[in-house]
């Protein structure tokens, strides 16, 4: 997958589940929802996301080889 890093908003984060989507857009065009699993956050402590937070990310693929966000960074105000 691409190297590039995007920028995105949560909006939907499940702590119980793990996982949740991001929501992002490119060349001013709504994408679809980037998959997040709790693993490719990167902080230190308990992994977790909020919604509107803002974030990094690069994409990735999961063992099916579908696309996923990852080396996810929450992004400071």
């Amino acid at each position: 997958m691409e190297d590039n890093v995007y920028f995105g908003k949560v909006i939907f984060f499940s702590i119980k589940k793990g996982y949740g989507f991001v929501e992002w857009f490119k060349d001013a065009v709504k994408q679809e929802d980037a998959f997040v699993h709790f693993s490719d956050i990167e902080c230190e402590g308990f992994k977790a996301l909020y919604k509107d937070q803002k974030v990094s990310f690069k994409f990735g693929t999961n063992k099916h080889g579908e696309p996923k966000a990852i080396e996810v960074t929450v992004l400071k105000n």
